[in-house]
């Protein structure tokens, strides 16, 4: 074995919660956002699920007994590909996240043809060391963790199923798939001994698809993979009955290395970026694929990522590489391409004709329905919160509470992703962020007669307990996926394990609200990123995605239209909020 996979054999097995732990964690978790009647009818709910003979004792046991009986090396594993597998709703806005890489190459001077071509050529570069095993191994804390993800990220697509979705991986493809104004073509990128071909021919095969696609693709079937997930299993069971050469091209598309999107436009702004990689028009995208690389006219480049294998910590690592290495020099012999790009011509009658038609309008209607802002805070960044000895993330999450409860008179639950890759085949757990504490430091920022020490005494408890909170989702204590687990456990065996009834903790309120995550959060490290993005997980919820740079904080922020005004309000209390507690701070030190 190579040194990439080299530690997979020694990582830890994530451990399943003891029952009480979880129950003790979520009563704390759900009080502050409960009103005393009703976090006194939860608690009685959670003791009486938890007590002796109950039926979250049965749920426990039979957790422990699937996942022995299955010989799971990660527990948590299958819950988190039905969250992405099983939702029916379509994957642009709802479920992928984008990505915006940094220039690095001269855009002014460039074509498309040959940022695309470097691009392509830095990705197989990575590819390569995955597959020879010689990416170096990640670490956390010093400490390796799981790369099971990176045997995801490439030759991956969602096939859509009837009920729950299926990820196909198919190994040893020689050629990506490139889509131009909704035209779809395969082009080689390695030999069949395995080597990149030369970017003079990889370029070359770029001017040939845009000198060979005059007008757009009348019939753009890229729009297809924007529909509800029911609806595309349908329409491309009907697309494969239409014509035996269907098949094989719908197969080259799941089977190539990953798509390339060539687009005509440029982008000219954050905000333009954020609409263009989130969803586009639908028209020149295949949003099933797990990467999708987006070229634009001006020479900027984008990734749209479908969620199933794989989390934002590897496609950072992947990000990082391409920043490092896009501009390297490229000398090759300019060889005469043997074979060229290949055009699948999918054949369709006039019923997915309609089909076709229809999900455009559909998409446009929920592209309209779709708010996008990106907030680029620039006063400062993490280098003076670090100052204040508070950790960055746990600052501008509080900020984030104190903002939403200037919006609301309260706050809703927020969700932050913690990752958990310390463990065999870890993925993220969910971490609920307020607390407490948290409220207590908003009702001290709030009150006029508060003491500025007393203040900030209240900022680091509420800090303090934000990271320990972290850590213990990293360290596989969270309490979501437990819970979610024990939730599939009466789905499954309820009857059989004398639960008759649906458990009445999953239908309380205390259960419903904190797991309705009205502020969707998350971040990621800045190595070769400018922007990144997501929808919102509830229709009167926000997703907010943020880089911490040293010296500005990046936002991106989506919500569904009809709450507008409230987003638009939002980013106006996020600035203020990070601005008081940053001239709190100062004061006090």
């Amino acid at each position: 074995m190579g040194k990439t996979f080299i530690s997979q054999d020694n990582l830890p097995r994530i451990p399943i919660p003891k029952l009480n732990d979880t129950c003790n964690r979520f009563i704390e978790w759900v009080e502050p956002l409960l009103n005393k009647e009703d976090f006194i009818r939860t608690k009685k709910i959670v003791e009486k699920f938890r007590s002796k003979g109950g039926d979250g004792e049965k749920l426990q046991e039979e957790l422990i007994r699937w996942s022995e009986r299955n010989n799971l090396s990660n527990w948590t594993a299958p819950f988190w590909y039905d969250i992405y597998l099983k939702p029916r709703h379509p994957l642009p806005i709802n479920s992928n996240v984008f990505y915006l890489l940094k220039d690095k190459l001269n855009v002014l001077e460039l074509s498309q043809t040959y940022i695309a071509a470097a691009l392509v050529m830095s990705i197989l570069k990575f590819k390569s060391l995955i597959d020879k095993e010689e990416l170096e191994v990640d670490s956390q804390d010093g400490k390796p963790i799981c790369m099971d993800q990176y045997r995801k990220m490439f030759s991956a697509t969602r096939i859509p199923k009837r009920e729950r979705d299926e990820l196909k991986i198919t190994l040893n493809k020689k050629y990506i798939v490139v889509l131009y104004k909704g035209n779809i073509f395969t082009v080689d990128v390695l030999e069949d001994s395995g080597e990149t071909r030369s970017f003079p021919e990889i370029e070359e095969d770029f001017k040939h698809i845009i000198s060979k696609s005059e007008g757009s693709d009348d019939e753009e079937i890229g729009i297809l993979t924007t529909m509800n997930r029911d609806k595309w299993a349908d329409a491309r069971e009907s697309l494969l009955q239409v014509d035996k050469r269907n098949k094989e091209y719908m197969e080259k598309i799941d089977s190539a290395i990953f798509v390339l999107c060539l687009d005509d436009e440029g982008i000219e702004s954050l905000d333009d970026a954020a609409n263009r990689l989130l969803h586009g028009n639908g028209r020149n995208r295949w949003f099933d694929k797990s990467l999708q690389f987006i070229v634009t006219g001006n020479g900027k480049i984008g990734i749209n990522m479908e969620h199933t294998g794989i989390d934002g910590s590897v496609m950072v690592r992947l990000i990082k590489f391409i920043h490092e290495d896009i501009d390297k020099v490229y000398i090759a012999e300019n060889k005469k391409s043997k074979k060229k790009p290949e055009k699948l011509k999918i054949y369709l009658n006039d019923e997915l004709r309609k089909v076709i038609k229809d999900t455009s309008n559909q998409l446009d209607d929920f592209i309209s329905n779709t708010q996008i802002r990106v907030l680029d805070f620039n006063k400062f960044g993490k280098d003076l919160i670090k100052t204040f000895n508070i950790s960055p993330d746990a600052f501008v999450q509080l900020a984030l509470q104190l903002a939403q409860y200037k919006l609301y008179g309260r706050c809703y639950s927020s969700y932050e992703a913690v990752m958990t890759r310390k463990f065999l085949h870890g993925r993220i757990e969910v971490m609920y962020c307020v607390s407490l504490e948290s409220i207590k430091f908003i009702e001290n920022m709030l009150k006029v007669s508060c003491d500025d020490k007393i203040k900030a005494n209240s900022l680091l408890e509420a800090a303090k307990k934000h990271k320990a909170r972290m850590n213990d989702c990293r360290n596989g204590r969270g309490i979501d996926t437990h819970l979610l687990g024990l939730l599939n456990m009466y789905k499954l065996f309820g009857k059989n394990i004398g639960i008759d009834f649906f458990p009445e903790v999953f239908n309380d309120k205390g259960y419903k609200i904190l797991t309705h995550s009205t502020v969707c959060t998350s971040t990621t490290s800045t190595n070769g990123i400018e922007l990144v993005g997501y929808g919102p997980i509830v229709d009167d919820g926000f997703g907010i995605r943020y880089l911490k740079y040293r010296d500005s904080i990046r936002f991106n922020m989506t919500s569904r239209s009809h709450i507008k005004e409230k987003l638009d309000k939002l980013i106006f209390y996020i600035e203020e909020s990070l601005v008081e507690m940053a001239e709190l701070m100062e004061k006090v030190i």
